[in-house]
């Protein structure tokens, strides 16, 4: 099986206008969207139902029940860049934990049949099941990716909108690393980023991994809310979120 079951480490720094820095361990699965039924027959892991571990897609893409995310990615890809190639596509996430899971980002990978990269879609969602898809076709064969974006999704009451991101993306048999560096003009203000290493995917290693990360999942939505407290005692302006949009998607390269 190609998809990986990934010990993640998460950090946020901010840098500017104030100091505030945390970490945390998690768990992300980092699925070929084509192995499915491979995974939805392991004992712990189902798709589209519940279990200790599960992926659902109505929590990504067009967040149909029915639909896989893969055609959304693959008609996103053939409308605005004229490509109809059916690329594999790998997706970066973090699972499901007794039907309960808060992705900031989803990372998607389309590979063609030399193993590389040729698009990325960054899958970013708020606290307000809001999401916002970044593409970015690739012009460059490099096994390290950088992407400039245009901040285009309110995110939290501590960013404001006309911001930069910066991102930078290794992926290999060995490592998946993220970092993403916020600007607000030249000045950096925000990094942060994901780090992780690849483990098999099946019952086993679920359930070893969970041990040392029990509650990973609803974690990440304890400290969300727990590091806005804190950094609500440092900031001194906030930025109040716009009228609640449907789903929406922007395109680079």
């Amino acid at each position: 099986m190609q998809s990986s079951l990934q010990l993640a480490s998460v950090f946020h720094k901010r840098i500017f206008p104030y100091s505030h820095h945390f970490k945390y361990k998690t768990l992300s699965v980092l699925i070929n969207l084509e192995e499915l039924n491979k995974i939805n027959k392991l004992f712990l892991f189902s798709v589209n139902s519940f279990n200790l571990f599960s992926f659902f897609f109505k929590n990504h893409g067009e967040r149909n029940e029915n639909a896989n995310p893969k055609y959304f990615i693959l008609k996103q890809i053939s409308k605005r860049f004229n490509d109809k190639k059916n690329y594999t596509i790998y997706l970066y996430c973090t699972p499901s934990l007794l039907g309960y899971v808060f992705n900031p980002i989803s990372i998607y990978l389309c590979k063609n049949n030399k193993n590389e990269i040729k698009y990325i879609c960054y899958e970013v969602k708020n606290t307000h099941h809001e999401q916002h898809c970044y593409f970015i076709k690739i012009n460059k064969k490099s096994k390290k990716i950088y992407s400039e974006l245009k901040k285009e999704f309110y995110v939290s009451p501590f960013l404001q909108m006309n911001l930069r991101y910066k991102f930078y993306l290794l992926e290999n048999k060995n490592n998946f690393l993220l970092n993403i560096n916020v600007y607000k003009k030249n000045q950096i203000i925000l990094k942060t980023g994901i780090s992780s290493k690849p483990t098999p995917l099946n019952s086993i290693s679920l359930l070893s991994k969970l041990i040392g990360n029990l509650f990973f999942a609803q974690k990440i939505m304890i400290l969300i809310h727990y590091q806005a407290i804190k950094i609500f005692k440092k900031q001194k302006s906030f930025f109040i979120k716009p009228k609640k949009k449907n789903d929406t998607v922007s395109y680079y390269g």
